[in-house]
């Protein structure tokens, strides 16, 4: 293998969901707790930085007021998408997640305790503070590590599962190690039976062996062409 085995803190794809998730929210903290975060309006994406927070119960939670075009975009469409970027380490993470509007007593009163200035600015409309949880969804964390390798791990919560390779190879594949020829991120690997295979965390979905595979379509498969 080629790539640093410390390139997501030690993650893998066998991982488990909460090992991911805390590091997710480790993530979240380096990055000073915000991300960019997009909803949908009328079909048009529409974005800001919003604050997130981790609390007691594991979950991670988003505030807004019952006032604000964000709360009625997540009202309407109940999904969003956020990234951010850790720039000195060349680390970044996104996220599609669905929303629910959080109605726990206990939750709101440990988002009280812990943002006192929020609490003073809605003192006289504290009704209005409404809490949104990351209830499910999948998303990536990725390193772009060294010479522009990439090292990337997928992910699903909530019962949501990561979303698959966009290209594989099939048992048809004729051992001519064309993908593996021209792979950028040599992400490509020979089995011992003559045939290749992707590695998942070192792929990075450009294509390009699906450009060259004399066999694509068949040998080499582009989930693209089935959507």
């Amino acid at each position: 293998m080629i790539y640093d085995e410390v390139a997501l803190w030690g993650l893998t794809d066998q991982s488990s969901e909460q090992e991911i998730w805390d590091q997710i929210f480790s993530i979240f903290r380096k990055m000073g707790g915000r991300a960019s975060i997009a909803t949908a309006k009328d079909g048009k994406p529409q974005t800001r930085i919003i604050s997130l927070q981790r609390m007691s119960d594991g979950n991670i939670y988003l505030m807004t007021s019952r006032g604000k075009p964000f709360y009625q975009q997540l009202k309407e469409n109940p999904w969003i998408a956020a990234g951010s970027l850790l720039e000195d380490t060349h680390h970044s993470l996104r996220i599609n997640a669905r929303v629910e509007e959080c109605t726990d007593p206990a939750i709101y009163a440990e988002y009280a305790a812990t943002n006192p200035g929020t609490m003073r600015m809605y003192r006289h409309n504290t009704d209005l503070i409404v809490l949104f949880r990351l209830a499910a969804g999948h998303g990536e964390i990725l390193h772009l590590y060294r010479d522009d390798m990439v090292r990337r791990l997928r992910f699903g919560f909530g019962g949501e599962t990561p979303p698959p390779l966009t290209y594989y190879i099939t048992d048809a594949c004729i051992g001519c190690g064309a993908c593996y020829d021209h792979c950028a991120e040599q992400s490509i690997e020979r089995t011992e039976d003559g045939k290749y295979r992707i590695r998942p965390m070192d792929c990075d979905d450009c294509g390009i062996c699906y450009t060259k595979c004399p066999l694509a379509g068949e040998a080499m498969i582009c989930r693209l062409t089935d959507e």
